[in-house]
């Protein structure tokens, strides 16, 4: 068989399961009881290593069959998740990451796991000798053992989290069953049937187990029976009823799960409490419950592939435009009519494309606990990371670009931010520092902040730095307020660190950061307060492609401003301008306004013997909290755009953030707010 054809979704899949196992040895960490998450664990490395097995790969195999070994003693309490132990699983989390990272770059496997195995099997041994030498010397061990007799359901050993769950279940009036199922020896889709079983049962109440696993049902591993374990609020003979209608089912056993005698005592007080309803057993179960039979809603779909639909979705609102302006040109009432219907399809097969492009922040914002842990841990600080709205949904093309920048502030706020816990003491802080991460929706934009409560920045350090390392004048650094000192942190080699270390310096890279959000057509700022923390924020627009835009006119040329940045449009008259500290502004709703002409922005020649009207169009645009009114010659009218990339040689040129073709034809280009107002 060609393993070849199966790569990518190996890999696919492994990075998953990778991600899911550093969070959930996070939370294994701060809950070490959590049997949930530990079977979660145990899932994640089962699967890595059934599919590392299959294609080949022995070193991930046997890496986590001996995680396995570990695992499995943590889920049946014979070892306690102590430190050392979820340290050598992270280490081995990590070189596990190392070794599927080889296998996607192709490059030769020079990583030892023997050193790795060598001490999980010592953990393993170490563990099971120390149960060996004192069977039954807790009470815990004891009700353990009696736990995991074949009482609790027919033959079948249930895990400790699954006797939790019938527990639960007896607690609140519900009945546990082992289904046993039977197929006809001539059945042919084997996996459907079984998918038609596990559907019938979910409709009556929640199943937490099967044998073999849901996977393995999915894909037909398994001979003409299977067992599958309910929670319900049915009968017995209800259930069987249930299977039995449907076809090709030979015969159907249904066996009630037992509640373990030892436990059964203390639950005696207990009152009968109130029955939930079929198929909404209570939280604690849904909690346990195992993966379900996936029904096929969703495919994986190469992001290229997603491009280029995009690209021709692009292209389709292009000539769309143009067919609109040809109907209007040469008023073709026919055509202008079909392209009204057009527009709207176009307009829903656009909406569709850009919402399949949209991932949630989370897929890059989950990468990070793990990365604040182990920091925390080498610069010997105490970091609660708070994450926040990790639903937010950016365009995919914006969220593989904004990992790195994000790493770089959140290294930054750990490593200068944050004091060490006796200095936050003394400070009167909580030795614990609070970093928190947030990304939300604002109007067309996305806002995505790294907050601290640290020590802050300070800007008369910052402008002594400026000066010694000879970026400014002292002069300059005189006539600085602190905002604009403080945003210096982003000017390219500008550093506070005396020794650069490993982890980052504030300053160090910052440039590199800026640079990074601004060719997303992104804005990254400021805000900080010494010994209260500071908080940079990163403002994104949701998608690169296709946007909303007020077409304005200068001196025969047309230019795009992007919807998303302009509060309004007003005519003003020449007088309402006043000049204050040498920068026109004008008095709108009590609030000053600075003016930026966009023609002598853009260094546009004026036509001759033309006199300043004596009605001006101002278009108001906002960045953050600042505004600024754009004077322009006429106002065209809003338009869909797709934005088109400047290309190479023309890269880099402030104030223009792009280029559109529109529907004669021509091409305008993009403002970039941003920088107009700078």
């Amino acid at each position: 068989m060609d393993m070849n054809q199966y790569m990518g979704m190996f890999l696919e899949e492994s990075r998953e399961h990778l991600q899911s196992l550093n969070q959930s040895l996070l939370e294994l960490e701060s809950d070490p009881s959590a049997l949930a998450v530990l079977d979660e664990i145990f899932r994640s490395a089962h699967t890595i290593k059934g599919m590392s097995a299959t294609m080949g790969f022995t070193q991930i195999a046997e890496l986590t069959h001996e995680m396995e070994n570990v695992l499995d003693l943590l889920r049946k309490s014979v070892l306690k998740a102590d430190p050392n132990i979820i340290d050598l699983l992270f280490k081995c989390v990590d070189t596990l990451e190392q070794l599927v990272e080889s296998v996607a770059n192709e490059t030769e496997l020079t990583i030892d796991v023997n050193p790795l195995v060598e001490k999980l099997r010592q953990v393993a041994n170490n563990g099971g000798a120390a149960v060996t030498a004192t069977p039954q010397s807790t009470h815990e061990n004891t009700a353990a053992a009696q736990d995991q007799s074949p009482e609790s359901c027919s033959q079948v050993e249930l895990s400790d989290t699954e006797i939790q769950v019938v527990k639960a279940a007896h607690d609140q009036g519900l009945l546990a069953f082992e289904v046993k199922v039977e197929l006809r020896e001539n059945c042919v889709l084997k996996s459907a049937r079984a998918y038609m079983v596990m559907s019938a049962l979910e409709e009556l109440g929640e199943v937490f187990k099967s044998i073999p696993a849901a996977e393995d049902l999915e894909q037909e591993n398994f001979e003409f029976s299977f067992q599958v374990f309910l929670v319900t609020s049915a009968e017995e003979d209800k259930v069987q009823q249930t299977i039995m209608n449907i076809s090709e089912i030979e015969a159907v056993t249904v066996i009630p799960c037992k509640v373990p005698v030892a436990e059964q005592k203390t639950d005696q007080p207990n009152p009968k409490k109130e029955v939930t309803p079929a198929g909404k057993p209570d939280k604690l179960v849904e909690h346990h419950v195992e993966k379900k039979i996936k029904s096929g809603q969703s495919v994986r779909v190469d992001i290229d592939k997603l491009d280029s639909l995009l690209n021709l979705v692009g292209e389709l609102v292009i000539n769309k435009t143009r067919l609109e302006q040809i109907g209007l040109t040469h008023k073709l009432t026919d055509l202008v009519e079909t392209m009204e219907q057009m527009d709207r399809v176009t307009t829903d097969l656009q909406n569709v494309v850009m919402k399949v492009r949209m991932v949630p922040v989370g897929q890059v914002f989950n990468r990070f606990p793990r990365m604040v842990r182990d920091l925390s841990h080498e610069l010997n600080k105490e970091i609660n990371l708070i994450i926040q709205g990790e639903e937010t949904e950016l365009d995919r093309t914006v969220i593989d670009e904004i990992g790195d920048p994000l790493v770089h502030l959140l290294r930054n706020a750990i490593d200068h931010g944050v004091e060490h816990p006796e200095e936050r003491q003394a400070n009167g802080k909580d030795p614990v520092g609070e970093v928190r991460l947030i990304a939300r929706h604002e109007g067309n934009n996305v806002i995505i902040m790294v907050t601290d409560d640290g020590k802050g920045i300070n800007p008369e350090i910052i402008k002594a730095k400026c000066v010694e390392k000879g970026l400014i004048t002292q002069a300059e650094a005189d006539k600085m307020d602190a905002n604009e000192a403080v945003r210096m942190v982003f000017y390219p080699g500008f550093s506070t660190s005396k020794v650069v270390t490993d982890v980052s310096g504030r300053g160090v890279g910052m440039d590199v950061v800026k640079t990074k959000i601004e060719s997303l057509g992104g804005r990254v700022d400021v805000e900080t307060k010494v010994n209260e923390g500071s908080i940079f924020k990163i403002r994104l627009p949701l998608t690169l492609a296709i946007i909303q835009a007020l077409l304005v006119n200068i001196c025969d040329e047309i230019y795009a401003i992007p919807l998303g940045s302009i509060d309004s449009t007003i005519n003003i008259t020449p007088g309402d301008i006043k000049t204050i500290q040498n920068q026109e502004v004008i008095l709108l709703r009590g609030q000053i306004i600075p003016i930026v002409r966009l023609g002598k922005v853009l260094a546009i020649p004026e036509k001759a013997n033309t006199e300043e009207p004596e009605e001006l169009f101002v278009v108001i645009v906002h960045m953050g909290d600042h505004r600024a009114g754009i004077i322009v010659d006429t106002l065209i009218g809003q338009q869909e755009i797709v934005i088109k990339s400047l290309g190479k040689l023309l890269a880099g040129i402030k104030v223009i953030a792009g280029a559109t073709i529109l529907g004669n034809g021509q091409v305008a280009l993009i403002l970039d707010v941003g920088s107009l107002m700078q």
